[in-house]
Parts: C-alpha cells; structure tokens; sequence
C-alpha cells in the first residue's frame, strides 16, 4: 500500500509541475500591452511602480530582474511576504499571462544607470 501512495503522490506532483510548466509557458506569450492595462487596473502599480521600478518599501523591483515565468507565476498567486494572493478567480490565468508579458517587456530593455540619464551627468 505505501508504494501505491507513493506512485499516487509522484503522478500529482508531476501533474502540478505540468500544469505550472503550461502556466508559465502561456504566461511567456502573454499580451504585453494588455499586461500593462492590467497591471495598472488591478493597482500592481501602487507598490512596484508604473514601470516595475519598485523603490518603495511595499514592493520590490520587477523590472529587470530576471525572474522566469514560473517564479512570476509563483509570486502571483502564492506570494512570499505582503503581497495578497491574486487566485484564478480573482485574476484568470490569461491575465496573468499578459501582465508577466508586460514585466518581460520592461525586463528585455537595457537597465537604467547613472551614465544614461541626462541629469545626472551634468
């Protein structure tokens, strides 16, 4: 009976690690315009900035971070710390898939540095 448990337990992870792989896999082909209007209308922007800059104490950087879809996904709807769970019924997974898009999008474009800003080289 013990190696039947064991079997029943590997076939559901494997199966929760499939559908996650998925999740994140339709999270990577997201709409990332649509996961900007998104990430504003569902108030992302309150704590981790219009651009995914973060620099509050409420919300780290997403931007640039480098974080896979999976981990993105992982946040979103089991978070670590403050953030409130956003579940399938609250944010459907296409959402989800476009506002991780969106971060992509902000991630794929050169980090901001002292040496690129005007203002700063005077």
């Amino acid at each position: 009976m013990t190696q039947m448990k064991a079997m029943i337990l590997g076939l559901a992870v494997a199966a929760l690690a499939s559908a996650s792989a998925a999740n994140a896999q339709s999270a990577a082909s997201g709409d990332a315009a649509r996961g900007k209007e998104l990430f504003l209308n569902n108030g992302c922007y309150a704590c981790h900035g219009t651009t995914g800059a973060g620099g509050g104490p409420a919300g780290p950087r997403l931007a640039h971070d480098g974080l896979p879809p999976e981990a993105m996904l992982q946040q979103i709807r089991n978070p670590a710390a403050q953030m409130p769970p956003y579940t399938a019924q609250v944010l459907p997974d296409k959402d989800v898939g476009d506002i991780i898009a969106y971060i992509q999008a902000l991630s794929s474009g050169p980090a901001a540095n002292a040496e690129n800003i005007p203002i700063l080289n005077r």
